[in-house]
């Protein structure tokens, strides 16, 4: 491809309204409106530019020789005039169709049938590519009880219509080359993958339209068109793959709920699945995407219809193959969020081949893309597939992906969920933290994307610093300084307090940075916020880990009597050990200091405490290591202060305590 500008971009997306409106006219229900875009494509397809395709068939009995003599703009000129006669004579081969038309739509009227077919005849004849005149002249086939006629011009119809689509779509795909390759503006890539997609609904919502409309042609109007007809109907034999289309969709309709889905079981419907001669060997795309279409239908909320599925005759053969449509792919997506569904589909797959089949449509620029890493995704917490990404290599492959400016937002925050999963496996999460430049694109994107995104970015960096590395603690001041910095107003505070707890598990110099950027005070902020548990949790763990050496950490704690008075009641309502140990471990810390003595002796009292920690001890349903942290609490209260410990005596805290940690080693 000659070397494209941005001028060439910008004149070829100048086309795209015109393209998009010519579009929706195509799969308009006005014959007219269909008829004048289709010419408006005509022309705006042809038009020559870098940025197109020339389609101008050029006279060939002009020899080279002859073309290198003619200057460049005789050159031009003839090749325009060559065009411009062929349109004067499409416009004229038009003209005389269209009254062909006209008399064949009034001889059906008058219900002169055969006439009508000839009149229609003679205006193919002329203009070939004209699909009203099939579809007019298949609704007078379906008045004389000749359905084989009728099927066989609609599917003409459906090959021309088809075609217009096609070329739209290929335009626009053309379009979207060049601004990847050159100019990787991402508002234009966008625009154009809509129009593209446009395309191919407006097409498809055209397909379903007639497959419906051919399924039903021949129908009794007495008899209701249920659930149990249809299948009757779809078991017809030797019908063409349109029929079969139509009817399938049809059934999209009338399953609506949990009873009509039952109903399709019971009814045999499966069968279609199984022993249907057509259906189960068909490699009809638009075959195949009406019937995963179903399957999604079929499958809500109801597991025995979701193993009949993919135990399925036409499942099986479908996944042999190397080409998986979208609605495929939507099919496996769901299906792979529940466990016994993905356990059978585990079975089917095998799972090396399939896994490259994934990665090759997630790192190529195809639609199905978002639902190849949703699926691969889903498929990561099984132990096959994360066998697969021991394999360094495979790993550093998805972290290239990752990387790669063309891939879009929703594609990213995928993968970086897919990364999450794998991770979970101790050897891959050994080899992806020693990828340095996996953290820096990760440390790089904090504080730049939103909600999912962030989320799982936040998930990713939890378990990458689970594991210890030298190749972290190089970066982790850079992390920790970001976290700080950019995601102050992020909602994703329990993930946030987790992965900080990670870094200063890690690394000593982590809590100066804490102290200094106020983590205290941010913490204490975000719990009396109606924080829920598992961010309480979160909070607590990274308070024990800020008081458990740093002064200014502990006075900032003992000086906060609304984030003390949250911390001790978890202590004696939460039914988490983590969490009663955590906030055992915080109080123990900041006992030295004598504003926490305070705030105990003026809220639950001396007496209260006491009695609430020994009673907290003896609690069997708790981790031993929780009962420990509670114990040591008590025995740094009662050297601190004396009247803890005259109470302690009092409450024969000593014999309790000896009691209760019979099997704690201390």
């Amino acid at each position: 491809m000659a070397e494209e500008s941005q001028e060439d971009l910008d004149k070829f997306l100048s086309k795209i309204d015109d393209i998009h409106r010519i579009v929706q006219d195509l799969s308009s229900n006005d014959p007219n409106e269909v008829s004048k875009a289709m010419e408006q494509s005509d022309v705006l397809l042809k038009d020559t530019s870098k940025t197109g395709v020339d389609r101008t068939i050029i006279n060939k009995s002009s020899s080279e020789s002859t073309q290198q003599q003619m200057s460049p703009n005789a050159f031009m000129s003839a090749l325009e005039k060559d065009a411009q006669e062929r349109a004067e004579n499409r416009r004229k081969n038009k003209i005389l169709a269209d009254e062909l038309k006209t008399k064949g739509n009034e001889a059906f009227h008058q219900q002169l049938y055969d006439q009508a077919i000839d009149y229609y005849t003679q205006g193919l004849k002329i203009k070939k590519d004209y699909d009203i005149l099939y579809t007019n002249r298949a609704q007078v086939y379906v008045k004389q009880g000749r359905y084989e006629d009728a099927i066989n011009d609609c599917d003409w119809a459906l090959k021309i219509q088809f075609s217009e689509f096609d070329r739209a779509k290929e335009e626009f795909i053309q379009a979207e080359e060049i601004a990847v390759k050159k100019f990787e503006p991402i508002n234009t890539r966008r625009m154009i993958e809509e129009c593209i997609q446009e395309v191919q609904r407006q097409r498809d919502k055209y397909q379903r339209e007639e497959s419906a409309r051919i399924f039903l042609s021949n129908e009794d109007s007495s008899i209701p068109m249920n659930l149990t007809n249809t299948l009757k109907k779809l078991n017809i034999d030797k019908q063409s793959i349109i029929y079969y289309i139509g009817g399938i969709d049809l059934l999209c309709q009338i399953i609506k709920d949990e009873t009509t889905r039952t109903a399709f079981r019971v009814n045999n419907g499966f069968n279609l699945f199984n022993s249907h001669s057509i259906i189960t060997k068909s490699d009809n795309e638009n075959l195949s995407e009406s019937i995963f279409n179903l399957m999604i239908i079929l499958c809500q909320d109801d597991d025995e219809n979701t193993k009949q599925c993919l135990e399925s005759k036409f499942f099986i053969n479908y996944l042999t193959k190397n080409i998986y449509s979208s609605n495929a792919f939507q099919f496996l997506v769901e299906i792979s969020l529940k466990n016994q569904s993905r356990l059978i589909l585990m079975q089917k797959i095998t799972p090396d081949k399939f896994i490259q089949y994934l990665m090759n449509i997630i790192d190529d620029k195809n639609s199905n893309r978002i639902y190849a890493a949703k699926l691969l995704s889903n498929l990561a917490i099984e132990s096959k597939i994360k066998q697969y990404f021991n394999n360094k290599d495979e790993l550093i492959k998805l972290i290239t992906i990752l990387k790669s400016s063309s891939i879009d937002d929703q594609t990213r925050t995928v993968i970086l969920s897919l990364l999450t999963n794998l991770c979970s496996e101790k050897r891959i999460r050994f080899c992806a933290v020693n990828q340095t430049e996996l953290f820096q694109i990760l440390i790089e994107d904090l504080g730049y994307y939103e909600n999912e995104y962030e989320l799982n970015l936040l998930g990713l960096l939890i378990n990458l610093t689970n594991e210890e590395s030298s190749t972290l603690e190089r970066l982790y001041k850079n992390l920790c300084e970001k976290i700080l910095t950019r995601l102050k107003n992020s909602p994703h505070h329990q993930r946030i307090f987790t992965l900080l707890g990670n870094i200063a598990m890690h690394y000593e110099q982590a809590i100066d940075i804490l102290i200094e950027y106020k983590i205290i005070s941010w913490i204490s902020q975000t719990l009396q916020q109606n924080a829920n548990e598992e961010k309480i949790r979160a909070g607590v763990r990274l308070l024990a880990l800020c008081t458990q050496s740093n002064v200014q950490g502990q006075q900032a704690v003992a000086n906060d009597n609304k984030l003390l008075s949250l911390i001790y009641e978890q202590l004696i309502k939460s039914q988490n050990s983590l969490l009663i140990g955590n906030s055992s471990l915080v109080f123990g810390h900041i006992i030295i200091h004598s504003s926490a003595r305070i705030f105990l002796r003026n809220n639950p009292g001396i007496e209260k405490t006491i009695d609430q920690m020994l009673k907290l001890v003896e609690e069997s349903w708790l981790s031993k290591v929780a009962r420990k942290n509670v114990a040591i609490f008590i025995t740094k209260m009662v050297k601190a202060d004396e009247s803890f410990l005259q109470e302690f005596r009092k409450q024969h805290g000593t014999e309790i305590l000896h009691s209760a940690l019979k099997d704690v080693e201390l």
